[in-house]
């Protein structure tokens, strides 16, 4: 499925919609090229977009997962098999911000009340994680990384005039961007939320069992 005005697959429930972007399968995980070549980079990205999108959809209130991505060949092999809907990032829309913009204009029309923004790298990502996001009692829910600087999961009204500022720091710029809207926030420090994985840095605070879950699919992180 393109751009364009994507429907419910059938058989979903009402919940929040979850957005995960998606990069093409050639320029992912360039910071472990010192030790991955780039067809185990490759196959690193599948692995974790995988898990990350079945994780959401086993996580109970989560009615519908939609991919957003440059490359929805890549995407849709990726995930193939699975109940998620592929949107294309327009050409003339380059970057993460303003793909999550797209997608959020586009699903805007059949959305169900919540959106929730879950980066495609967290290998540690469980269905409580995203079910405790779910429930914490403000509009504005931001799961921050290890270092408590950046955004690894966003949860926010649909609705709402809210600005998506994903980058250095992103976890200030998304705080400053709710107080700015009048909307309450909670920052959310759960380990499954907490680990993407970049650097070889991240890879060594990874769980024992989730390094090597990960390492049987891609031998050379080992």
């Amino acid at each position: 499925m393109t751009s364009g005005v994507l429907r419910p697959s059938p058989g979903t429930s009402p919940g929040t919609t979850a957005v995960v972007p998606l990069r093409d399968g050639v320029s992912g995980k360039s910071r472990l090229a010192a030790v991955l070549d780039v067809g185990s980079r490759r196959r690193l990205v599948r692995v974790l977009a995988r898990h990350v999108v079945t994780t959401l959809l086993d996580a109970d209130g989560v009615g519908r997962v939609v991919v957003v991505t440059a490359d929805p060949v890549f995407a849709r092999e990726t995930l193939a098999g699975l109940a998620v809907e592929v949107l294309e990032q327009p050409a003339d829309r380059p970057g993460l911000n303003a793909a999550l913009e797209h997608a959020r204009e586009v699903l805007a029309a059949g959305s169900f009340g919540r959106l929730l923004v879950a980066h495609a790298d967290l290998p540690a990502l469980s269905p409580e994680d995203v079910e405790a996001l779910l429930a914490e009692d403000a509009p504005v829910v931001i799961a921050t990384d290890r270092n408590r600087s950046g955004t690894n999961l966003l949860l926010l009204p649909f609705d709402a005039s809210f600005r998506f500022r994903f980058g250095v720091g992103s976890l200030a710029a998304h705080l400053d961007e709710a107080e700015a809207r009048g909307l309450g926030v909670i920052v959310a420090h759960r380990p499954g939320t907490a680990v993407d994985l970049d650097t070889a840095d991240d890879w060594s605070q990874l769980p024992d069992e989730v390094r090597a879950a990960v390492g049987q699919q891609v031998p050379g992180l080992l």
